[in-house]
């Protein structure tokens, strides 16, 4: 029973806050998600790689850091997803400047049921990894349902804060631990 209280009360809170116009952190949170906790990310850039070796779209190491102390359920892929499953898709394409990459969200209703994740070729070849990061870190956590908020990835601008802030997956937690 204290568990949905608590669920109960934290979406009020979100509520009455995005009504009133708080200008917190909780002010990112809203309750577009993923209908259920186990999400595929498909990297189609995974081949691409930097000189050294590494890769120009460090997608895995920012799946693997959505993955940790998230209620989602984030799993990396380079193959197809599997079948019904749900799927962000990372891909790679020249987008227009000053854009550095983009998340589409396709929706029914509250749910999201696809994703789609674009990552600037020039930005890949002429920025350092930590950029890269931060990019690829934002991209996700769009997919994931989040809205820019400052102190990590989900900052409005390309920074060097490569992780999503503790903030970021207490959002997380509201948004999937209100059903």
């Amino acid at each position: 029973m204290r568990t949905p209280l608590i669920a109960l009360v934290s979406f009020l809170t979100v509520l009455v806050s995005s009504l009133v116009g708080s200008p917190s952190a909780e002010a990112a949170v809203n309750f577009v998600s993923w209908p259920k906790d186990v999400v595929y990310v498909q990297d189609l850039t995974a081949k691409m790689k930097k000189a050294d070796g590494s890769p120009v779209w460090p997608v895995k190491a920012a799946a693997e850091r959505w993955d940790d102390a998230n209620p989602v359920d984030f799993r990396y892929t380079t193959k197809a997803c599997p079948k019904g499953a749900q799927c962000v898709v990372v891909r790679q394409s020249e987008l227009p400047t000053p854009v550095v990459g983009s998340a589409a969200t396709g929706r029914s209703g509250v749910n999201i049921v696809s994703a789609k994740v674009v990552l600037d070729t020039t930005f890949g070849k002429t920025n350092n990894a930590t950029r890269r990061r931060n990019v690829v870190c934002h991209e996700l956590g769009h997919a994931l349902g989040l809205k820019h908020s400052s102190g990590s990835c989900m900052t409005s601008h390309v920074t060097n804060n490569r992780y999503p802030s503790k903030t970021d997956i207490k959002n997380l937690v509201t948004m999937y631990g209100y059903r």
